[in-house]
């Protein structure tokens, strides 16, 4: 573990300007490209934006508005477009970098916390004349940091919500208690209820008798086969009779959901919903339960606090949050290429059917 000037993130300074007090303005760099690796770092960033106003700089890819707009906690956000999972953006080549010094030097921060190893961000802070630098410190990016503990090499390697953990509670501003929460917008409640209206759906409870269902992931070997789901819906169709199943996805999924509804034996209960993100996520929140690949979905059903049922094939699973529920490859070899072919629908239902007995939040359950 390295060190630079120790010292602590939480409680924040006051600033006075011109006669007046004002909290600090903390650029918050966090450019990982996932929607699960920003709930990831959620609840630290929560925090730090109880203390400052937090202009968050992050990839377009990860939804960061919707995950934050109804918690009404940042201040504003950045987009960094670069290295957006083969795309080539504005940021990217040394044309970008100085155009993200600019974009950096604009937001007019008085700190800037950089939760990622790479010297090229730190760098752009530190020549965009932020004063104070906070960041993990791992290699060559500890050069342009001026502020706090560093992690040591081997973080690098860590969980990302394991890593930020380490690092908040090095530096002052690690939460009482790590809470993954995500709210939903005005927009995506309106989207929901009436998407639940038109297929009949009672909407007076907090939680429906919907079942929702994942089929997409960051890459394909995540992806369980579509005849996999297919039968697995059927089953679940046939033992959970007052149930409904929402399939969400993103609409380029839809021919995939299409085509599974298509062959499904009572497609009437399958229901496809691909309209907007923050109906997504409320859908999720109103669901009795997900299930479906390690993907964005599956965290943000589980930080909907709701189970969430996860195949994992290629990683072990994800254990940050109780609410994720795994199911594994049956020999227990994880990166095999198509070993999650070997997850049988059956093995799906069977923790479909257990967490279904622990619900307790609704009235009725439809189960047999």
């Amino acid at each position: 573990m390295c060190e630079s000037v120790a010292s602590q993130l939480v409680p924040a300074y006051e600033i006075r300007e011109n006669g007046v007090q004002r909290r600090p303005r903390l650029l918050l760099i966090q450019p990982l490209v996932g929607i699960g690796d920003m709930i990831w770092h959620k609840p630290w960033i929560d925090h730090l934006a109880a203390h400052y106003d937090v202009i968050l700089a992050t990839k377009p890819t990860v939804k960061a508005r919707l995950l934050f707009d109804a918690d009404h906690t940042i201040t504003d956000f950045l987009m960094i477009e670069r290295s957006m999972r083969g795309k080539r953006g504005k940021h990217d080549g040394l044309i970008g970098f100085f155009r993200m010094v600019a974009a950096f030097r604009a937001v007019k921060a008085d700190l800037c916390l950089v939760l990622h190893h790479s010297a090229r961000y730190t760098l752009a802070a530190r020549m965009a004349g932020i004063a104070e630098r906070w960041g993990y410190g791992i290699g060559s990016s500890a050069r342009w940091l001026n502020r706090g503990r560093f992690l040591g090499r081997d973080a690098r390697y860590q969980h990302p919500s394991a890593k930020m953990a380490d690092f908040a509670a090095m530096n002052g501003f690690a939460p009482e208690r790590a809470v993954w929460r995500i709210r939903s917008t005005p927009q995506g409640i309106a989207s929901t209820i009436a998407f639940l209206r038109r297929h009949d759906i009672n909407d007076t409870q907090p939680v429906c008798p919907i079942i929702s269902i994942g089929m997409g992931a960051m890459d394909e070997e995540r992806l369980w086969p579509a005849a996999n789901f297919a039968r697995l819906i059927a089953r679940m169709s046939n033992e959970l009779p007052d149930i409904a199943f929402v399939l969400i996805g993103s609409p380029d999924e839809r021919p995939l959901i299409e085509s599974v509804v298509s062959d499904l034996p009572d497609a009437e209960r399958a229901l496809i919903a691909v309209e907007s993100f923050d109906m997504a996520v409320d859908l999720l929140r109103r669901s009795l339960l997900f299930v479906g690949n390690d993907s964005g979905l599956l965290n943000i059903a589980a930080a909907c606090e709701r189970p969430a049922i996860g195949l994992f094939a290629q990683s072990p699973p994800l254990d940050y949050n109780p609410n994720i529920k795994a199911v594994t490859v049956p020999d227990g070899r994880f990166g095999v290429p198509g070993h999650i072919n070997t997850i049988t629908p059956d093995q799906v239902f069977d923790v479909v059917k257990r967490e279904l007995s622990g619900v307790t939040d609704v009235a009725c359950h439809g189960t047999k």
